[in-house]
């Protein structure tokens, strides 16, 4: 059996990072995070350490977290199912007989999940980013990382994020067999995009990008003040037209994107203007773009979005990736050839009293009586 080690901010220059393409990412993404402050880089991180664990020879960064209601859902289950899967997911509908109900069945919900100590987890495989890929790992090591974090944590839920049976099926079936209960998280997307490109809708992008007048340009060759136009773009659309329990990414993670390549980033300008930004990281043959936005002041004529995602599918095809192109904007993703995949929170609390076991029980009930529905519905 493998053997797990803990790494702390204090401890963590002595951690010896494998000489693999995994590793080397791990190092370059998690010395300056734990080096100086996860918020320095992802505004809306609060009262949530960042560590990381050897397991073998791979390296799996997890965060100890503690409510905060402002913290992004990326290491809030809180923020996940209360403050933006309810409250804010139901303004979207535009159906205020919709939202006066959900506020009046989950207010007393949230309260109740507030007293329970639902926050009070360790995330496994959380970069502090909305689809956290796995690198290879088997299930000697999932074993083994496991049971360290429960002797490590006996007050916290334990949540592997990001599982799913398209990616990475050994890790759910290992979890499941562990006795991890699987809980709904949200409903994402892969595009295989050697066969997207053969789409008719890609196909028209194509031409669409041509006529557009936009040059792709990589991230590296983007000037500080772009950078922070790249930021503004993030903001526009995940921010403003989504939420803001999203992660909020500053300057200083785009920086380091640009120098240390923790994401290849790409964009779209028009007579000398950044209009739009793409920025993906790649692990274990996929690829998936945490940094994603445009001007959505412009004219929906530009295409903007589809031409991030032409950017995005081109890309995998040079490198030969799987796209993992998260949630949202379905019935768009459908007609260019993607897959709908549910995916899970695996959540142990079997170490737990009864009270904090219990939100969890019931968010797993929920999230049975809701994947039916999800996996009919074009997200």
């Amino acid at each position: 059996m493998p053997i797990a080690e803990l790494f702390t901010r204090e401890n963590i220059h002595s951690l010896p990072f494998p000489s693999t393409e995994d590793g080397e990412y791990a190092r370059r993404y998690l010395l300056p995070l734990m080096g100086d402050d996860p918020q320095k880089y992802i505004r809306n991180v609060y009262n949530t350490q960042l560590m990381a664990v050897k397991v073998g020879e791979t390296i799996i960064p997890i965060t100890a977290s503690d409510f905060h209601p402002q913290n992004t859902y990326t290491v809030s289950p809180y923020s996940h199912y209360v403050s933006y899967g309810a409250f804010e997911e139901v303004k979207h509908l535009n159906n205020k007989f919709a939202e006066i109900a959900v506020k009046f069945v989950m207010t007393p919900v949230s309260w109740y999940f507030r007293f329970a100590e639902l926050d009070k987890v360790v995330f496994v495989n959380n970069y502090l980013l909305s689809t956290n890929l796995y690198p290879s790992v088997n299930s000697d090591q999932l074993s083994a990382l496991s049971e360290a974090l429960i002797r490590w944590y006996p007050d916290r839920a334990i949540v592997f994020r990001s599982v799913d049976q398209k990616k990475n099926p050994h890790i759910y079936e290992t979890l499941e067999g562990l006795g991890y209960d699987l809980v709904l998280s949200r409903q994402v997307w892969y595009m295989d995009p050697v066969a997207a490109l053969k789409t008719r809708q890609c196909k028209e992008d194509v031409r669409v990008l041509k006529k557009a007048g936009y040059d792709v340009v990589s991230g590296r060759d983007l000037s500080d003040e772009e950078l922070h136009r790249a930021v503004e773009l993030y903001n526009l659309l995940y921010l403003q037209k989504y939420s803001y329990y999203n992660p909020q990414f500053t300057f200083d993670l785009l920086k380091l994107a640009r120098e240390q390549d923790i994401l290849h980033m790409y964009g779209l300008k028009k007579n000398g203007k950044l209009n739009a930004i793409m920025g993906f990281f790649v692990r274990n043959g996929a690829m998936t773009q945490p940094l994603f936005g445009y001007d959505t002041s412009l004219p929906m004529e530009e295409g903007l979005y589809r031409l991030l995602t032409l950017v995005t599918l081109q890309e995998g095809v040079k490198r030969g990736l799987l796209v993992h192109a998260s949630g949202g904007v379905g019935k768009f993703k459908k007609v260019r050839g993607g897959e709908s995949v549910t995916e899970y929170n695996a959540v142990f609390t079997k170490h737990l009293p009864r009270r904090r076991q219990l939100p969890w029980k019931l968010i797993g009930r929920v999230s049975d009586a809701a994947i039916p529905y999800f996996k009919k519905m074009d997200f």
